[in-house]
């Protein structure tokens, strides 16, 4: 029986990057639930890259001709030797099925674009429809707004700005006066006005809560 590995109701956004951790147990198949609309290829049984249910026929179709397509007399690759005009799949390490050329590289493209058709296309930091990450740093994957990842940017971009020459009770990060640390993450000493500390606290808060698989 055909199963549509898909996840009903669901959107992601497919802007820069999408959150912190997340389990993504919640979702029907786990981390590699596709997206409506695509299914598991199933090259093999452990294949789960997400393809349009065509896709997954025609590797179906590809299996049951595996013996057909090698030439019965072995060659240069022994008994995985294919036919003249076929090729290997290689939909995944030591995959010898026999397939047109065209084929394999459509297979090859089906691999490149497999984690952006899953639900969380950014793995279990993916942001819901509407939230980016922050990256107040590479690794700060908080989900906000796409203006809250601009303001992080420019509060970066104007760090040295806000430090206090020659340093001060707190060393070379001492904040000039009226800003603070902005402790978006542990060790984030880039100065900001206190009302955006409050503001990073709460994006903190509700970070989780912005994701796909919360």
């Amino acid at each position: 029986m055909m199963r549509m590995l898909t996840f009903v109701g669901v959107t992601v956004l497919a802007l820069a990057s999408g959150t912190g951790s997340a389990q993504a147990d919640s979702l029907p198949y786990g981390p590699d639930t596709c997206k409506q609309g695509y299914v598991w290829r199933e090259a093999s049984p452990t294949d789960h890259v997400c393809v349009p249910p065509a896709s997954r026929t025609r590797a179906q179709s590809d299996n049951a001709q595996v013996f057909v397509r090698r030439s019965p007399v072995g060659g240069a690759y022994g008994p995985d030797t294919c036919l003249p005009g076929f090729v290997w799949r290689e939909a995944f390490p030591g995959d010898r099925v026999c397939v047109t050329p065209a084929t394999r590289t459509e297979t090859a493209q089906e691999n490149a674009m497999g984690m952006s058709r899953r639900v969380l296309a950014y793995g279990p930091d993916t942001c819901k429809q509407g939230y980016v990450w922050r990256e107040a740093i590479p690794s700060d994957h908080v989900c906000v707004t796409p203006e809250a990842r601009s303001r992080t940017a420019s509060e970066n971009a104007a760090a040295a700005s806000r430090v206090q020459p020659g340093g001060g009770a707190y060393g070379p990060a001492t904040c000039i006066m009226g800003f603070v640390w902005r402790e978006a993450y542990p060790g984030d000493v880039v100065c900001v006005t206190p009302e955006i500390r409050e503001l990073v606290k709460q994006e903190n808060i509700l970070g989780p809560s912005r994701r796909v698989a919360p």
